[in-house]
């Protein structure tokens, strides 16, 4: 395990020789990370988490400084005492910041300085919705784990997208047959992509697909500008069905390049339990993986949580307090610092959820509050009212800054596309109930099917406007596989 760890992330030195025996050696005045992350991307209102040392243990006449437009520097909003501490300052990011210096001047007028990236605030209209044709999806297009990974320079962010696995069915959705592909796609202006690339495959090192066969797999990717990497990203593909239809609790990982997979997939720490069909997010350094089916397609209510290290290896997988039922094929969020689930089975499923009218599906949400500065929940999770307007599964969720989009899935007017993307208002770190159908132009009524299971991403480009993408499912009306990719 030591030697494949080694080959994701590279040696780390280990500075011992030669060091005074007597105690620990004590770390200068820094500020280490912003909210969990190495070179942090963050928005004009929100409230993040500088991570440190020496920041004194109150604040005094300690402040806060973003770069400013024109030069100039702006104070930033410290909300209260208790956000200020001797490792941590909590603070709400100007609305005039740009990309730059952030700076702290302690109490004893220590100055700290490191550089953020700052990326516009630009509210979605679910209303002005227009799904428009992607670059198809070459192959294999059920179940396979999508990832987007923005990547942040002096003039902004370029995107790459990264699928991985799926599976082609056999007799409509009866049966699967996994497979190990990977490929890649660049993001381009106006939320375009490049035609996607399958990565090299092959007996040798060079081998750049799974180890395994895997479909009904959570993707996430971790970035210097999401979490605690020191450079490069970090592709991991958690959990899913193998080849004989097995649900796995396999973690497996790959260096990335904004182009390609850049080194041959290890495995990492494993889950505790085996899980397909889980939601996967990375938020503030750390990876979280939601609900799921077990293997004996029994949906859970677990709740896991892993901080990425420096080096890119997951330092294991932490159990958090549970969600209030058990929940497979639904969606999930982070809204600042609550996670909600929602929609999605309680009832045993086949791999992938199937087409069927039963078992059941979820209109109800859970909701459960999380620490901006451990990324640790803080307590157990609430129930809420039902948050969709029928039950539903199988659909792709989006998240799109002030709002998060359902797409797809499987509810009653599925059959006729009556709701094809519902939207939900978020503020805060609270979630509004979802409504529509919204937008103009529906990927259905443009001959793209009527889509269960399909994978989902979204990005910002340099002005902060979000891009989103939808992939392949199965399409009710028959039964078979599509190899649409769908954006806006």
């Amino acid at each position: 395990m030591r030697a494949r760890r080694a080959a994701l992330a590279g040696a780390i030195a280990v500075a011992a020789c030669g060091r005074d025996a007597g105690g620990p050696t004590i770390p200068a005045a820094a500020i280490a990370y912003v909210d969990g992350a190495t070179a942090a991307v963050v928005t004009p209102g929100h409230t993040i988490v500088l991570e440190g040392y020496g920041f004194g243990t109150v604040r005094g006449t300690g402040t806060v400084t973003f770069a400013s437009a024109g030069g100039g520097v702006t104070v930033a909003l410290v909300p209260d005492s208790a956000s200020w501490s001797e490792f941590a300052i909590e603070v709400v990011v100007p609305p005039d910041a740009v990309t730059g210096d952030v700076t702290v001047i302690t109490d004893v007028g220590e100055r700290l300085t490191t550089t953020v990236y700052v990326l516009p605030s630009v509210p979605f209209d679910p209303a002005g919705l227009a799904w428009q044709p992607r670059a198809g999806f070459p192959r294999a297009p059920v179940g396979v784990a999508l990832a987007a990974a923005e990547y942040a320079t002096s003039g902004g962010v370029t995107t790459t997208l990264y699928a991985a696995g799926g599976a082609e069915p056999l007799g409509g959705d009866s049966a699967f047959v996994p497979e190990t592909g990977v490929h890649v796609a660049r993001a381009t202006a106006g939320g375009e992509i490049t035609a996607w690339a399958r990565q090299p495959e092959s007996a040798t090192s060079a081998n750049r697909s799974l180890p395994a066969p895997r479909a009904f797999a959570a993707a996430a990717v971790a970035t210097p500008h999401n979490s605690r990497l020191s450079a490069g990203a970090v592709l991991y593909v958690i959990g899913g069905i193998d080849g004989d239809e097995r649900v796995q609790r396999s973690v497996f990982g790959t260096n990335l390049s904004a182009d390609s997979v850049v080194s041959a997939f290890v495995s990492l720490e494993p889950l505790p339990v085996p899980i397909a069909g889980a939601v996967a997010i990375v938020r503030r350094g750390s990876v979280y993986v939601l609900g799921g089916a077990d293997s004996a397609g029994q949906p859970v209510n677990t709740v896991y949580v892993a901080r990425v290290t420096p080096n890119g290896v997951l330092d294991g997988w932490y159990v958090q307090p549970a969600t209030p039922g058990p929940r497979a094929y639904g969606g999930g969020a982070l809204i600042d610092r609550r996670a909600a689930v929602f929609g999605g089975f309680a009832e045993p499923v086949h791999p992938g959820g199937g087409l069927d009218p039963t078992p059941a599906r979820l209109a109800s949400g859970d909701t459960g509050l999380v620490s901006r500065r451990s990324g640790f929940f803080t307590g157990s999770w609430g129930g809420t009212d039902p948050v969709l307007p029928e039950p539903r599964s199988q659909f792709a969720t989006l998240a799109v800054g002030n709002a998060l989009l359902v797409v797809g899935g499987m509810y009653a007017g599925a059959a006729t596309d009556a709701a094809e993307t519902l939207a939900a208002t978020t503020a805060g770190d609270s979630l509004g109930g979802f409504t529509g159908p919204v937008g103009t132009a529906t990927i259905a009524g443009q001959g793209g099917g009527t889509l269960v299971g399909p994978a989902g991403a979204t990005w910002r480009d340099a002005s902060g406007a979000y891009h989103g993408l939808v992939l392949g499912g199965m399409d009710l009306a028959t039964r078979l596989r599509r190899t649409g990719v769908w954006g806006f």
